[in-house]
């Protein structure tokens, strides 16, 4: 288990998501102010084999942020997630790590020229 909070660094303050739901291979995270809602999930699942692939483990992480209507702009959301496919028993990280240094690096560069439409 991760724990009773997940803790979305942000800048302005960190956003503190409080479990409020568990099973076997998933959990649920949230935190709910006047103006926004945000929601963490994550999940585990297995990928099964093929003829070419073998079986894959699959660990997602997803987060929702959901601004609440205002006056007349409606409810909306943004949402980021990642996922992991690896053999079972693996552990090294260094992938996703290369990927999330890379976002950080960048100093924003790279998820900015994503809105952009760069590819």
């Amino acid at each position: 288990m991760l724990g009773n909070t997940f803790v979305l660094p942000q800048v302005g303050g960190d956003i503190t998501c409080v479990l409020v739901n568990q099973d076997v291979y998933s959990s649920e995270y949230r935190f709910t102010n006047s103006t926004d809602r945000y929601t963490v999930k994550v999940r585990h699942s297995t990928v099964k084999a093929t003829g070419v692939y073998p079986q894959y483990d699959r660990h997602n992480v997803e987060v929702v942020r959901t601004t609440f209507q205002v006056g007349d702009v409606g409810e909306y959301y943004q949402k980021f997630f990642f996922v992991l496919e690896v053999k079972p028993g693996t552990t090294s990280v260094v992938l996703a790590d290369a990927v999330a240094d890379k976002i950080i690096l960048s100093s924003n560069a790279l998820v900015s020229a994503l809105l952009q439409w760069e590819s």
